[in-house]
């Protein structure tokens, strides 16, 4: 996992040192420039579709930001599409605002959710029964600093189940290793986490019942392109262009135990030939 964010984070900062003049001539001899965050799952999606394309004959980019600049490279004519806007959650806001010079051409994964999990050796099963189980946690959620969402309804879920804990905020490589060492050495720890996640597969985790129904259920991730991109042909290949939960857990972690990220995604997606018969609109 860190080495595929190592990975990652090279790239944003590869991107983010360009010039000005670099950025105003980005669109020359692209087809397409995809924006995404450097959240797995987001790059996952942007790579993918990224390979879809190249197999059909058209040139790619993909540009990676904070997710504020994300939807602000949109709107701007800085790139084309992004694939992971949360709705309605995260990004509905976002959507609104920019609702006059783009499109939202609907759902590309579906069924994304949040919650608290935990490691499959434990022994607890509901949220109702941290309090029960203080000592073994440390009074302690950790959640992921780059996910507000996830962090307000945690501090919600504390309030209305009355458990006295503390929330401890981390970034998201660091919390990959937090959750590493504590699985190896059989340590007990909550983690406020959505999918779909690659650590939630690799570290075999379980999520903590929710009785009270507290955590977001049933986001979908939205493809939103330009109103300005004019290339039909991909268009349609957007428009399209959907992924089930399990298929793109397999790709975060096949991304993440990888360091050749295009051979990856290309053996992946030889392997999974009804994402590109779907986006082809191949019956």
């Amino acid at each position: 996992m860190r080495r595929s964010l190592i990975i990652i984070l090279c790239l944003v900062f590869l991107v983010s040192c360009k010039s000005n003049n670099d950025e105003e001539n980005i669109a020359d001899g692209i087809d397409i420039r995809i924006g995404c965050t450097t959240y797995p799952s987001s790059y996952a999606q942007a790579i993918l579709l990224s390979e879809i394309v190249t197999r059909e004959g058209y040139t790619s980019k993909i540009i990676m930001n904070d997710t504020d600049t994300m939807w602000d490279n949109l709107s701007k004519g800085k790139t084309d599409v992004l694939l992971s806007g949360w709705i309605p959650t995260i990004d509905t806001k976002r959507r609104a605002k920019l609702e006059s010079v783009i499109k939202d051409l609907g759902t590309n994964c579906r069924n994304l959710s949040n919650g608290i999990y935990v490691p499959d050796y434990t022994l607890i099963g509901f949220l109702s029964e941290l309090n029960n189980y203080e000592k073994e946690f440390e009074k302690t959620i950790y959640v992921c600093k780059e996910s507000d969402v996830t962090a307000s309804e945690t501090k919600y879920m504390l309030e209305r189940y009355n458990v006295d804990y503390k929330i401890k905020q981390v970034n998201y490589e660091d919390l990959d290793e937090l959750i590493k060492n504590s699985i190896e050495k059989k340590e007990w720890i909550a983690v406020a986490l959505w999918t779909p996640n690659g650590m939630i597969n690799r570290f075999n985790l379980r999520q903590l019942r929710d009785t009270k129904n507290i955590y977001t259920n049933n986001i979908d991730t939205h493809t939103i392109v330009s109103n300005a991109y004019d290339n039909e042909e991909i268009l349609n290949i957007l428009d399209n262009y959907f992924l089930r939960t399990g298929e793109l857990n397999e790709l975060i972690n096949n991304l993440n135990a990888n360091s050749q990220q295009k051979k990856t995604v290309n053996f992946f997606l030889d392997n999974n030939l009804q994402i590109l018969n779907r986006a082809l609109d191949v019956q």
